[in-house]
C-alpha cells in the first residue's frame, strides 16, 4: 500500500480513527492497486523473486524494474556466469535460466504517497455526500443548499487520472510508453 489513513489524515489535517480508519485504508489500498496497474510494474516495496528466463541471443529481460540486485542465475540448479546490464542480464547459451533478483523501491515515491492520498479524497468527497465512490454520468447534484457540479459529466471522478499524469507515472516508474513510429510492410 502506498500510503495509509494517517498519510491521509496529514493531508486533510483530519484524523481517523476505529472504523473510519479501516475504511480510508481499504480505500487507500484501492488507490494502490489502480494506479499498480497503470504503472505496469510493483513500485513498492522491494522483494526478491526467481523466474523462468529463456535468453534471446544470449540476453534476458528482467520483468520487473527498477532492478536493485541480481542474486544469482542459475541452469538446471547449477550456477551459470552472467553479465549484469540496466534491467537485463547477458548468460552464455540460449537454454531456459532461473534467475533471482531483487526490484522495487524501498520507500514508496512520495509522489504515489501525494497521488494515493488525492484519489481517496476525492471518493471520500463524493461517499460523504451519499453519491457512491463515482458519479459518471452526472453533470450535477444538488442538496439543499449544497451542490456540487461536474464539468465532464462525472467521467473523471472515483479512481482516475488524467491521461498525462498517467502518462507521467508509466514514464518514471514503470516502463514507459511503447509508440510504433513506422510500420514496415
Amino acid at each position: 500500500m502506498f500510503a495509509n489513513h494517517v498519510d491521509l489524515g496529514a493531508r486533510l489535517n483530519r484524523t481517523f480513527t476505529g472504523a473510519e480508519a479501516l475504511w480510508v485504508d481499504e480505500l487507500l489500498e484501492d488507490a494502490t492497486a489502480y494506479l499498480q496497474g497503470e504503472i505496469g510494474q510493483l513500485v513498492y516495496p522491494q522483494q526478491t523473486v526467481t523466474f523462468k528466463g529463456w535468453p534471446s541471443a544470449g540476453w534476458v529481460d528482467l520483468p520487473q524494474w527498477p532492478v536493485v540486485s541480481v542474486d544469482a542465475v542459475q541452469r538446471a540448479g547449477v550456477d551459470v556466469s552472467f553479465e549484469e546490464r540496466p534491467e537485463r542480464v547477458r548468460v552464455t547459451g540460449d537454454d531456459p535460466v532461473d534467475v533471482t533478483f531483487t526490484y522495487g523501491r524501498a520507500e514508496v515515491p512520495r509522489e504515489l504517497v501525494s497521488l494515493v492520498c488525492a484519489l481517496v479524497s476525492q471518493q471520500m468527497l463524493l461517499v460523504e455526500a451519499q453519491l457512491g465512490l463515482s458519479v459518471g454520468g452526472l453533470s450535477s447534484v444538488a442538496l439543499d443548499d449544497f451542490k456540487i457540479a461536474f464539468a465532464d459529466g462525472g467521467e473523471a471522478t472515483g479512481l482516475t487520472l488524467p491521461k498525462v499524469t498517467l502518462d507521467g507515472l508509466r514514464r518514471k516508474f514503470g516502463r514507459g510508453d511503447v509508440f510504433q513510429v513506422e510500420t514496415v510492410t
